[in-house]
This record gives structure tokens, sequence and C-alpha cells, in this order.
């Protein structure tokens, strides 16, 4: 019983650290045309976005809400595997199922 205590307090220091960490992470994505950058937190928050002149034309706008959205989903897939790596990592020898 203690060691799971033990664990379990061990496990929310390191999930502690963990988010620290992630907060300084940063994920850089462009679309494949480059003409959407953004940038993005380990903890899923957008802190830049780039827009090309050419898509803010009113004809764009279909184009660049697409681009927006498929950008954004791509960003977050990219920092989901580097938050699900650094899990791994930091918690990978507390024994918690699943990591």
């Amino acid at each position: 019983m203690l060691d799971k205590l033990k664990n379990m307090f061990e496990a929310q220091k390191k999930i502690g650290e963990i988010k620290k960490e992630l907060e300084k992470v940063t994920i850089d994505f462009s679309s494949p045309d480059e003409k959407i950058k953004l940038k993005m937190t380990g903890t899923q928050k957008i802190i830049a976005l780039e827009i090309t002149q050419d898509l803010l034309s009113v004809e764009k706008k279909k184009t660049l809400e697409e681009n927006l959205v498929s950008s954004f989903n791509a960003a977050l897939d990219k920092v989901q595997l580097a938050v699900s790596d650094k899990l791994r990592l930091k918690v990978g020898d507390l024994k918690i199922p699943g990591f």
C-alpha cells in the first residue's frame, strides 16, 4: 500500500515537471505550400501565426480557412507526439499502465 502511494506521489511530481518542460517546448509547422506557418507550445497553445499576403484576399477565404484548419491539426499532431515522447521518457520507470 505504501509503495503504491509513493509511486502515486512520484508520478504527480514527474507530471508537474513534465508540464513545466512542455511549456518551454515549441513546435514549428508550415503548411505544404508554405503559405501558413504556426508555432505551438507543448501545452498546445498557438503562440505565432503567419499567413502569406496572397491568402488574405476575399476570394481566397475558403482556401485560407481550409489551410488554417489543416495546419492547426497537423501542428497539434506533432505536439501530441512530442508530449507522448516526453511522458514515455519521464514516467516509463514508474510502471504506470499505458506508458
